[in-house]
């Protein structure tokens, strides 16, 4: 609707009836232009920089783009190409940013429109200081001074507005070597990229750990780990290391929101059996599945691979969980599981991972993924329906193999068991000037626990606390919640339940390798409810875990 039209219609409506309408007209224009377009499941696509480091054109580009489409990628739910360092080439005397015209002598313009034709989306990368990764490491010299640093709004308008990229990936290299504030750079270029305009961009921030939780609230994805390669092909145990890097984070991942645990080497020196192991994981922790390969020599054993659509599904269901470890016996044999359609739904993923150098028998029972009663079993890589089983099941999992399944639940059993190291540590990672500060909550191993896990270093001031979310009660009332903890010395804790403080004193288990606990009454909703244990004033002991009387006696 014009206003020309709305002013036609004057007449009719009298004054009082068109200001309402031009008010009501603005309303809806606004509203409209604050619509977010980002995808609320993990982004899917390919970088350029596993395969071509900085060895790539306009040429190679478009050549990935073609690919993507043609061998069948762009169906199954590819969609980003995206470009990834060693193009630039300085800036001008304004300040704009300059690309390397022998690269792509057309600039980056009519490369977006291209990807745009082939009905896939464009991601750009930068630099949050003021030179490039490729300009430290790789002898990019055009890299000097085309970062973000002091350019933030100046770039973003030019890579979204000019250009109409879709996507941008942010590395830290200059950011680190300037000592730079991850948070308030990061939350900057994020304030640039609104003031676009766009509401559809995906932006990455990469600074190659879990930043802070702070990141959770500016990025819609995040880099937890170190690059997964830094040669032409992977090896295992790369792959090992991320997954690790990723083990506890699911308390940071949300709808639309992610770990993203660098590009995929799917098809880059893998066996068969470990490039289903990798994607499998991958997609268990929902993180982005963005391709690391060439794209143009595209096997089938490797195109099978990435475009199993049920194993994909698992990776783009929309309720936003991280699977989590449902168990893990120390000497390499895992079982992960995830929700699917619905956080209190009856259905899961789980993935029988075995990293060890022996094909071992491995077991999954229905109780560890919170279902009751039996429950019917599908092989996604053999797309098999297995059958309904009574309690559990179990199979023989090759080595550095997985048995990925999707398990539906005849019942589901409300979840009782909270493991800390699965929990909400508000100040882990919190960082200041590129160093972790020390002595923050976070994360230890500890095979004395439950989980084989447990969360420490907490309290001690306000904001470093741990909560519990997602506790899902059916009744509203009054519950018994028993917390383990381990402490070889007297501490308080504040547990606050829906606005109720409770302080416990003296928690004391008699040693930091000793395992004692403590009950409380805690008034629960009806719904979500969230449980936090905190100490402003002094240190809180090591929890293990929490455990709610949902099934008393």
């Amino acid at each position: 609707m014009t206003l020309n039209f709305i002013l036609k219609k004057s007449s009719i409506l009298g004054t009082r009836k068109l200001i309402a309408v031009v008010f009501c007209v603005f309303i809806a224009v606004s509203a409209t232009s604050q619509v977010v377009n980002r995808p609320k499941s993990p982004i899917m696509g390919w970088a350029s920089w596993n395969n071509f480091f900085v060895g790539i054109s306009d040429t190679i580009i478009k050549g990935q783009a073609n690919a993507m489409v043609s061998s069948g990628l762009a169906t199954a739910g590819y969609k980003y190409i995206n470009i990834d360092d060693g193009f630039f080439y300085g800036r001008y005397t304004d300040g704009t940013l300059r690309i390397d015209s022998v690269k792509f002598p057309n600039g980056m313009k009519p490369l977006v429109d291209y990807i745009h034709s082939k009905g896939l989306k464009a991601g750009f990368y930068s630099e949050a200081g003021a030179n490039t990764c490729g300009s430290q490491y790789n002898n990019q010299t055009g890299g000097i001074g085309s970062g973000l640093y002091n350019h933030d709004q100046q770039d973003a308008n030019l890579f979204f507005k000019t250009w109409g990229f879709d996507f941008l990936k942010v590395d830290y290299c200059g950011g680190l070597v300037q000592k730079l504030d991850e948070r308030t750079r990061y939350t900057a270029i994020k304030a640039a990229i609104g003031s676009t305009g766009r509401t559809d961009i995906n932006f990455n921030v990469c600074r190659w750990q879990f930043p802070g939780t702070w990141v959770t609230k500016v990025a819609d994805s995040w880099r937890i780990s170190q690059d997964i390669s830094f040669d032409q092909y992977v090896k295992w145990d790369r792959v090992l290391y991320v997954i690790d890097c990723n083990t506890f984070l699911a308390a940071y991942s949300s709808q639309g929101h992610y770990n993203d645990m660098d590009m995929m080497e799917v098809g880059r020196g893998l066996t068969t059996v470990e490039d289903k192991s990798h994607f499998s994981m991958w997609c268990i922790l929902s993180a982005p599945l963005v391709l690391g390969n060439d794209l143009t020599k595209l096997t089938q054993r490797t195109k099978d691979i990435l475009t199993n659509t049920e194993v994909i599904a698992v990776d783009q269901d929309t309720t936003g969980v991280q699977g989590h470890l449902v168990s893990d016996n120390g000497a390499g044999l895992q079982v992960w599981a995830k929700n699917l359609n619905g956080k209190q739904s009856n259905e899961r993923a789980v993935v029988l991972f075995n990293r060890s150098a022996v094909a071992t028998p491995m077991s999954v029972k229905w109780k560890d993924l919170n279902l009751a009663g039996a429950a019917t079993v599908r092989d996604l890589w053999l797309h098999t329906d297995l059958g309904s089983m009574d309690s559990m099941y179990t199979d023989t999992v090759p080595s550095h193999g997985v048995i990925m399944l999707k398990v539906v639940g005849s019942q589901t059993r409300l979840q009782d068991v909270f493991e800390a190291e699965y929990a909400w540590i508000n100040n882990f990672n919190l960082t200041q000037n590129s160093v972790v500060v020390a002595n923050q909550g976070k994360v230890i191993t500890d095979a004395t626990c439950s989980g084989r896990a447990k969360a420490g270093w907490l309290g001690n001031s306000a904001d470093n606390y741990i909560e519990f979310r997602d506790i899902y009660a059916n009744v509203a009332g009054n519950y018994n919640l028993t917390i383990s903890y381990l402490c070889g010395e007297n501490r308080n804790a504040t547990f606050t339940v829906n606005g109720i403080d409770t302080l416990i004193t003296n928690l004391n288990s008699g040693g930091w390798s000793t395992i004692s606990t403590r009950t409380i009454s805690v008034k629960l909703n009806t719904g979500y409810n969230t449980i936090r244990i905190s100490n402003a004033t002094g240190w809180l002991p090591d929890i293990d875990k929490i455990q709610l009387d949902f099934y008393k006696g």
